[in-house]
């Protein structure tokens, strides 16, 4: 992180890892794999960010857990990626459909917030679908014949008895 961010972090962290920001990354990183730590590291560099990211959002990102921007994006585009389905369990449906524009994104914040405490206490996110539901297309309009509109109508008039005389 020294090398990536040079004086940023150095002046939060200091150039010695074994002083107590060092202890205190190692506490938070603990647990994780290579391959994870890796991850954060992908995750860091894409957000282009002159500042390092603090030691719980990094142990986030090393985990994948998205921004909240993202998951508010997911959301509205109706992404199905585990971490949103997750999130959806936290909203009612029927309230967030009546919702002002701030009450939904009240409610996407909060449900973004507990599903990274789910995911950083260790909940498991939901499978991926076996399969999604197929709807149908509509069939295509096709306008009747003027033979068959003119023959309905025929039929239509004597059913109501229009066009005989009394």
């Amino acid at each position: 992180m020294a090398t990536m961010f040079g004086h940023s972090w150095v002046s939060q962290y200091g150039a010695n890892p074994a002083g107590l920001a060092g202890d205190t990354w190692g506490t938070v990183l603990a647990g994780l794999t290579g391959e994870q730590i890796a991850q954060g590291m992908r995750e860091t560099l894409a957000l282009g960010s002159d500042w390092p990211p603090s030691a719980p959002r990094f142990r986030a990102m090393c985990i994948g857990i998205p921004s909240l921007a993202a998951t508010q994006h997911a959301m509205r585009t109706g992404a199905t990626d585990p971490f949103t389905r997750q999130a959806w369990t936290y909203i009612d449906s029927f309230q967030f459909r009546s919702a002002d524009a701030d009450q939904a994104a009240r409610m996407m914040r909060d449900a973004h917030e507990l599903t990274v405490r789910f995911v950083m206490d260790g909940g498991e996110l939901p499978a991926e679908p076996v399969a999604a539901i197929a709807v149908d297309p509509a069939p295509e309009h096709v306008p009747a014949s003027p033979d068959f509109a003119r023959q309905r109508i025929e039929e239509i008039q004597r059913q109501l008895g229009a066009g005989e005389v009394a």
